[in-house]
């Protein structure tokens, strides 16, 4: 799991650069995606990953108005 840049039970920041096919937002650690429920498109969060897989990873938004003044 080394090449991984993402740790279950780690928290992220990531903005969310697009949508994914179910209506995830989809934003990226590294170059690796992170799918996240119940966010939208633009907005930074900071995210808790609950689950790593081979491509992505998913992930619980832990503060939605992360990084808004």
């Amino acid at each position: 799991m080394a090449d991984r840049p993402v740790t279950t039970g780690e928290t992220y920041v990531v903005t969310i650069d697009e949508l994914g096919s179910e209506g995830d937002g989809v934003g990226y650690v590294d170059d690796f995606a992170v799918l996240v429920d119940d966010a939208t498109l633009g907005e930074t969060v900071q995210v808790e990953i609950t689950d790593v897989g081979a491509n992505f990873a998913r992930g619980e938004v832990v503060d939605a108005e992360f990084g808004l003044t």
